[in-house]
C-alpha cells in the first residue's frame, strides 16, 4: 500500500529530465516540446538607454504553435525579477494571446491586460509585435493591428540583479508552451505602425530576424546556431539564451499555502477526493497494526499512524517541488493527513463495535 502511495505521489506524469528544446534543421529557430525552457542568466537593466523613452518597449517574435492544446495558461515569454506580481508576461490560453504585467492568469483580479482571440491558431506561423509606451499598448499580428489598450503601459520589472528573460515556460517550469520560435527581438522603445509593417514584410521575405539588428534592439535572437546549448544575443549584448540539456526549474515553490491558486471546479474537487480517499486505507491498516501491539504504541496507535502518514505526505510534496509536472501543495498534506485520521478512526470504531458484539 505504501509503495502504491509513493508511486502515484511521485509519478512525474510524463515529465523527463531532458529539456525538450531542439534546434530546427531546415531554418532558423528552436522547437519547444511539452516540457522545455530557455532563459538568460545575466540580469536585465530596466532603465532606458540613451535616446530611448522611459516606460517604452517593443517585442517582436515569429512563431508557430503546435497542435496540442494545454488545459491551462501557457507562457510564451516572461521577464521575471522574483515576484510574480511584477512580471512582464506574454502568454497563450487556447488560441488567445494575452499580454500583461502580473500573475492574474484567470483574470479574477481584473488587472489591465490585452487578450486577442484566435491570435495563435495551431500550426499557423505568426509574426507577433507588441508595443507599449505613453500611448498605451498594442498587439499586431502579421503587421496588422489586432488589439490595443490606451490605459495599459507595460513595464520591465525592476531588479538589476534578478530580472531575467524566460522563453517557452514560467520560472516554475510547469507552464510550458509547445511550438516553434523563429526569431525574437526586444526594443527599448515603441515601434510605430509603419515600423511594424516593414519588419513583418522583411521577415516574410528573408525568414530571418537579422534585419532587426539595424533597429538597435536591446536583445536579439536569430536562432541560427543550429547546435549547442546557447542562442547568442546578436544585439551586441550579453543576454545569451541558455538552452540546457536537462530541464531546469528556476524558482521552486515548496508547500504552497492552501488558499493559493484555488479554483472551485470539477478537477479541484476530484483532486480533494483522491487526496483524502487515497490515505484512508493506509491510515486504517497502520492503526490496526499499532493498536494491536499493546503498551505505549498500542495506546497511541491511531496518533502514531496519522503522524507517519503526515511524514510520508510531507516527503512526497517536498519531492514534487523538483518536478515541473507536479506542484508542492500544503493543502495536499492536510487532505492526506485528514484521510489517514479518518482511516484510523474507522478502524477504532469498527474495532470497538466488534468487541461489543463479541461481548
Amino acid at each position: 500500500m505504501l509503495l502504491g502511495i509513493l508511486f502515484f505521489g511521485l509519478n512525474p506524469r510524463g515529465f523527463h529530465l531532458q529539456n525538450n528544446v531542439t534546434w530546427i534543421e531546415d531554418q532558423n529557430g528552436i522547437h519547444f516540446g511539452k516540457y522545455g525552457i530557455a532563459y538568460t542568466n545575466s540580469p536585465f537593466d530596466s532603465s532606458p538607454s540613451h535616446s530611448q523613452t522611459p516606460n517604452s518597449l517593443s517585442v517582436e517574435i515569429a512563431l508557430k504553435p503546435d497542435v496540442t492544446h494545454h488545459q491551462g495558461f501557457e507562457f510564451l515569454l516572461v521577464m521575471h525579477n522574483g515576484e510574480d506580481s511584477k512580471q512582464l508576461l506574454i502568454g497563450k490560453w487556447r488560441s488567445w494571446i494575452i499580454v500583461m504585467n502580473g500573475d492574474d492568469y484567470e483574470n479574477k483580479k481584473r488587472k489591465k491586460r490585452i487578450a486577442v482571440r484566435e491570435a495563435l491558431p495551431p500550426q499557423k506561423i505568426r509574426f507577433v509585435t507588441i508595443t507599449s509606451g505613453q500611448e498605451g499598448t498594442k498587439v499586431y499580428l502579421d503587421g496588422q493591428l489586432a488589439g490595443a489598450k490606451e490605459d495599459l503601459i507595460l513595464e520591465v520589472p525592476d531588479g538589476k540583479t534578478e530580472t531575467r528573460l524566460v522563453v517557452g515556460n514560467s520560472v516554475y517550469g510547469r507552464d510550458s508552451w509547445a511550438g516553434d520560435i523563429y526569431g525574437l527581438a526586444l526594443f527599448g522603445y515603441a515601434l510605430t505602425a509603419r515600423d511594424v509593417e516593414l519588419h513583418f514584410k522583411r521577415w516574410s521575405r528573408e525568414r530571418s530576424f537579422a534585419f532587426a539588428k539595424e533597429e538597435a534592439p536591446k536583445v536579439l535572437y536569430i536562432f541560427n546556431e543550429k547546435a549547442g546549448e546557447k542562442a547568442f544575443d546578436r544585439s551586441g549584448g550579453n543576454h545569451h539564451l541558455e538552452i540546457p540539456a536537462r530541464m531546469k526549474i528556476l524558482k521552486r515553490e515548496l508547500l504552497v499555502a492552501p488558499w493559493h491558486g484555488i479554483t472551485l471546479n470539477r478537477s479541484f474537487l476530484v483532486d480533494i477526493a483522491i487526496n483524502i480517499l487515497g490515505f484512508i486505507p493506509f491510515g486504517f491498516f497502520l492503526a490496526a497494526t499499532f493498536l494491536s501491539t499493546g503498551g505505549f504504541v498500542g495506546r497511541h496507535g491511531a496518533l502514531i499512524a496519522v503522524f507517519i502518514c503526515l511524514v510520508i505526505s510531507l516527503i512526497i510534496e517536498i519531492t514534487q517541488a523538483w518536478m515541473p509536472s507536479r506542484s508542492s501543495q500544503m493543502l495536499d498534506v492536510i487532505l492526506n493527513t485528514l484521510g489517514a485520521w479518518l482511516g484510523a478512526m474507522l478502524y477504532r470504531f469498527s474495532s470497538l463495535r466488534f468487541h461489543r458484539n463479541s461481548a
